[in-house]
């Protein structure tokens, strides 16, 4: 068994933390912790399975046991830079210097949206495998990222 970390945002959830948290662990989800973020509900798990694919669609399924459907994992989406450095335990200034090709190969994803704005967003999946193919990124983050769900 592995451990795999990953965020769930559950956007059709408005309720009581305290309400919520009960429903929840119910629910499986008691390797979660609820958080809420602008009104916003989301869960992070710490999940033990086999590999990614099925902690992810565990969790999912969890959570779609209590009604909610409009759910999003964070890792399967677009992110900043300083989203991406923390998961990968660097700083955003290291990251931002493989994005401005003044480290590594010149080979770092570009961004996918933002650019006009200056808030460049970058397709997490891309570069977690980069960072994973240079050796910045551990398996368990990777294998996330990149998880067929």
């Amino acid at each position: 068994m592995n451990n795999y970390h990953f965020t769930i945002v559950v956007r059709d959830a408005r309720s009581d933390l305290a309400e919520l948290e009960d429903k929840f662990f119910e629910a499986g989800c008691d390797d979660a912790l609820l958080c809420c973020y602008n009104d916003t509900i989301y869960l992070e798990f710490d999940r033990e399975a086999e590999n990614a694919e099925q902690a992810i669609t565990s969790a999912l399924d969890n959570i779609r046991s209590l009604g909610f459907k409009d759910l999003i994992v964070e890792e399967k989406g677009y992110s900043t830079l300083a989203e991406m450095a923390e998961r990968a335990g660097m700083t955003r200034q290291a990251l931002s210097l493989y994005a401005k090709n003044k480290r590594g190969d010149g080979s770092f994803p570009r961004p996918m949206y933002g650019l006009a704005s200056k808030s460049t967003m970058y397709y997490w999946p891309e570069v977690a495998t980069w960072l994973f193919k240079h050796g910045k990124l551990n398996k368990s983050h990777y294998e996330v990222a990149n998880a067929p769900v």
